[in-house]
């Protein structure tokens, strides 16, 4: 994948090199007459990694549904949503599509690979309307900007990493979510359920992409990757900051105070169930789903509640992940006017609270999470309320196209620790995932 990736980028650099511009083409345009105007119908196609399930909670469903419900507004354009299988299988037929000069108008892709994909997307700043563009909260376009105020990425289905606890738990061992604000009281935490209860405080869990290590890296003062990206920045030249967070949690693992289930059939799934049955006491998790997970809770008798990640040495920075739309800088500038258009439809007020409402996204704009029906949604559910508490807190990741290949390498390693801490050498681990991390860097250097 590396080498189609390096291709693509070759193949691509002029395209880059001109898609910086000074202001939107879209404002003021009428797309009606836009559309009037056009002497042949064009058909935007959509690319994406949501299915269209027949589930109110199948995003996929209310993205195609809002594709043509916008095709139904014009006589010449049209609007296609195609599932393109996972988020790997979608920027896998992206790549390829872009070697083959052959791109879709739009795709979905993951937060950590938006970069990857730069050189051939267009600037959304150019071709959506800037007061959509305003409205995106500022936070989640941290990892969106790209060689300064080029906007190559507008968020869809957004989430990042709160800290998700059992009341019933914690309050057994006299704590509440409220009185964890750094890294020493979760673990303190965990340590007094263990001894007072026998349950396990914390259950390690570090999801697909090593976000959760990712985040403790940057709270604990450090960074993946050099300013320039040339090499990695966490071992044994930056105080092994890679290692402060993994050391505690193999501490708590021998202990017995932190525990793991990475030997279970479904990892995520059985930590969930864990922590919604009262067997653990907290986990840091995904925003995502959190409404399905409470309600598990509740049937096996506990209530949960989230809170910001906790603080690390340097302050809270927590990484962000989930899904972002994209546009190719390849199309004509009337194609790009009406893939913007699309992008603009998603972020209405209308569209945002109803994939809010129904798939538990977050909502991405603050016109939807200030209106009378957002803060509503919040007072409905007061677990979401921990994830736009945290935005401000958000922390771009590394600004390289190989981050995916490289945290991929990463995460086999962590969750062999995870089921093996007293076998781990957590110092050879970070050594040896730098050496795969600059081998990555150096394989693709130009």
């Amino acid at each position: 994948m590396k080498k189609l990736m390096l291709l693509l980028l070759a193949v691509m650099l002029l395209v880059s090199a001109t898609a910086v511009f000074a202001q939107s083409k879209a404002d003021g345009v009428d797309l009606l007459e836009l559309d009037a105007s056009l002497d042949k119908d064009i058909t935007i196609l959509i690319w994406s990694k949501d299915s269209v399930g027949e589930k109110d909670t199948s995003r996929g469903k209310w993205y195609s549904q809002m594709a043509q419900e916008l095709s139904d507004m014009f006589e010449h354009v049209n609007y296609e949503y195609i599932y393109q299988g996972g988020y790997s299988e979608t920027n896998a037929k992206v790549m390829a599509a872009a070697v083959a000069n052959e791109l879709p108008h739009i795709w979905l892709t993951e937060e950590s690979t938006v970069k990857g994909f730069a050189p051939i997307a267009a600037d959304l700043n150019v071709w959506m309307p800037s007061d959509v563009v305003d409205d995106y909260m500022d936070g989640l376009l941290s990892d969106s900007l790209h060689d300064g105020d080029r906007l190559i990425g507008a968020p869809a289905a957004r989430s990042l990493p709160v800290l998700v606890v059992n009341n019933e738990v914690l309050a057994a061992a006299g704590w509440s979510g409220d009185m964890i604000k750094t890294n020493d009281d979760m673990f303190q935490c965990a340590k007094d359920i263990y001894e007072k209860t026998g349950i396990p405080g914390f259950a390690v869990f570090w999801d697909t992409d090593l976000w959760h290590w990712e985040s403790a890296v940057y709270a604990d003062g450090g960074q993946i990757l050099t300013d320039d990206g040339s090499a990695p920045a966490f071992g044994k030249d930056y105080d092994y900051v890679g290692a402060k967070f993994p050391l505690r949690l193999q501490e708590g693992l021998l202990a017995g105070y932190v525990t793991q289930y990475y030997d279970a059939a479904d990892d995520d799934d059985a930590a969930s169930l864990a922590l919604a049955m009262g067997e653990v006491g907290m986990e840091l998790r995904s925003c995502n789903s959190m409404p399905k997970r409470f309600q598990t809770a509740v049937d096996n008798g506990h209530t949960l509640s989230t809170w910001v990640q906790p603080a690390g040495e340097g302050g809270i920075h927590i990484t962000g992940g989930g899904s972002n739309w994209m546009i190719s800088e390849d199309k004509s500038d009337t194609e790009k006017l009406f893939a913007g258009a699309y992008l603009a439809y998603l972020a209405q007020p209308k569209n945002v609270l109803l994939i809010t409402e129904k798939t538990g996204s977050m909502m991405i704009t603050d016109s939807a999470l200030n209106s009378e029906e957002g803060r509503q949604i919040i007072a409905d559910f007061p677990g979401f309320q921990a994830t736009y508490d945290s935005i401000p807190y958000l922390h771009a990741r590394p600004n390289t196209p190989y981050w995916a290949e490289m945290y991929t390498y990463g995460i086999d390693k962590f969750e062999q620790f995870a089921l093996k801490p007293a076998e781990t050498d957590v110092y050879a681990m970070i050594d040896d995932f730098e050496t795969k991390i600059q081998q990555i860097i150096d394989d693709n250097a130009w």
